[in-house]
């Protein structure tokens, strides 16, 4: 478990960077061409994988499962809300900066996980909706509201803000559909490839009618370190695939709630263009969501040892 939650923290600074890159590299070449750069680019790194044994087998495995119908077709399309993230992190991170956009993913993924880990749709078994996982919950998105609020008040564009709340919300769901393709096919690459080429396909058939007419972006402009948004992309899918198959998929979400905003806000700080948004209230915010991620994590303890402190909602006190 420990492991689990050192990669769940290592998974939370890397999305903040992910998504600072990405901003970065949008801003040169267009938000969507900068989305096909990024997942394409994973997907290449991905793609030499298949010439290894072991990575072959692990796919036979997975199609096995298919077959079998212990995998579900809808199981491999984690990559489509991997593919929305990138290409929304590229659109909204230039305009809200890197920790405003994470708060509002937090939000999402906090709404959907506790229904994700109920239903049981990663590999683990279904986890029983318990006082400390809701009141964890709602702290968080207090956090999250708190820390957004005076910049929705103040006039900033509401568009981004909603676009990464929903893709939050699918991404709780990516989270457990990946553990349970890692768990099926015994080897996280495999998560990663399907996870790309689903996100690129999406990101295609979404962005194919702004890129294609606009012919190739100017690349000149762009840093070196702006083209990594991909390889960083490729390490998140793993071990965020591993980590969820030990922690759940609610106690992986708080927990990188703490590395995603601690390390957006230091981005923004460096940031001169987003420095001036981060204030009392963001920090009061970031301080929240650390607190729920403790709750949550106090709470799976005691569930796991099976004390009364972790009873269902509407049992019996």
């Amino acid at each position: 478990m420990e492991l689990a939650l050192l990669a769940a923290l290592a998974c939370g600074a890397l999305l903040a960077i992910q998504s600072r890159v990405n901003g970065e590299l949008g801003t040169h070449v267009g938000a969507m061409q900068a989305a096909w750069i990024s997942f394409g680019s994973g997907l290449v790194a991905l793609s030499l994988l298949w010439l290894t044994p072991r990575f072959r087998a692990a796919s036979a495995r997975v199609r096995e499962a298919l077959r079998q119908g212990r995998l579900r077709p809808w199981h491999l399309l984690g990559g489509v809300a991997g593919g929305l993230l990138v290409g929304t992190q590229t659109y909204a991170v230039p305009l809200v900066g890197v920790a405003t956009f994470l708060i509002a993913i937090v939000g999402g993924q906090m709404v959907s996980a506790l229904v994700v880990d109920r239903l049981g749709v990663g590999p683990a078994a279904p986890e029983r909706v318990t006082f400390g996982r809701v009141a964890a919950s709602v702290l968080a998105v207090l956090g999250v509201l708190t820390a957004v609020g005076p910049e929705l008040t103040s006039g900033l564009a509401w568009l981004p803000v909603l676009l990464a709340f929903l893709v939050g919300m699918g991404t709780s769901v990516q989270q457990a559909t990946n553990a349970l393709i890692t768990a099926t096919g015994g080897d996280a690459a495999v998560t990663g490839f399907v996870n790309f080429a689903v996100g690129t396909v999406v990101l295609v058939l979404v962005g194919c009618w702004t890129v294609l007419p606009a012919g190739m972006p100017d690349v000149s402009t762009a840093p070196w370190w702006s083209w990594s948004g991909g390889l960083i992309g490729v390490v998140f899918i793993l071990g965020a695939a591993w980590a969820v198959m030990h922690s759940g998929v609610l106690l992986f979400g708080l927990v990188t709630v703490t590395s995603q905003l601690g390390t957006g806000v230091v981005l923004d700080l460096i940031e001169p263009s987003t420095r001036d948004q981060v204030g009392t209230q963001m920090l009061l915010g970031v301080a929240l969501t650390v607190i729920a991620a403790v709750v949550a994590a106090m709470a799976r303890a005691r569930a796991r040892r099976g004390g009364g402190a972790a009873r269902p909602l509407g049992a019996a006190p």
